[in-house]
């Protein structure tokens, strides 16, 4: 009986981080999109809600590249958030992020797409 007690505890602890950590859903535009035209927006969700603490978001047309801070609209644990950035036309994006999850764990990551059209 100690011993099923002690395996249980084990079991739970083990699966308590997995469930709260909060991890990137999905983007949009999705990560590798080609588009005809610039968005208006860019959404990021998680799994679970975080604390988006940092967007950056560099262009990249040619030789020509440029790095911007993003601002956010809310600092506020959230399961998704609309950012709306400065386009710069056609070229390559990237956009990298930090966030901090529920459970106190900082998540970074980064998408990029490209607009051909414009």
């Amino acid at each position: 009986m100690k011993k099923s007690i002690v395996a249980l505890a084990a079991l739970l602890l083990a699966a308590t981080p997995a469930l709260s950590h909060s991890e990137m859903n999905m983007t949009e535009p999705a990560d590798g999109a080609t588009l005809d035209a610039v968005p208006e927006t860019i959404q990021l969700k998680f799994t679970a809600p975080a604390r988006v603490m940092k967007v950056e978001m560099m262009h990249t047309n040619g030789a020509a590249s440029h790095t911007r801070a993003i601002e956010i609209p809310t600092f506020a644990m959230v399961d998704a958030i609309s950012l709306t950035p400065e386009f710069m036309g056609a070229g390559r994006y990237e956009v990298n992020w930090r966030a901090l999850g529920e459970d106190g764990h900082v998540m970074t990551g980064s998408f990029s797409f490209t607009v051909e059209g414009e």
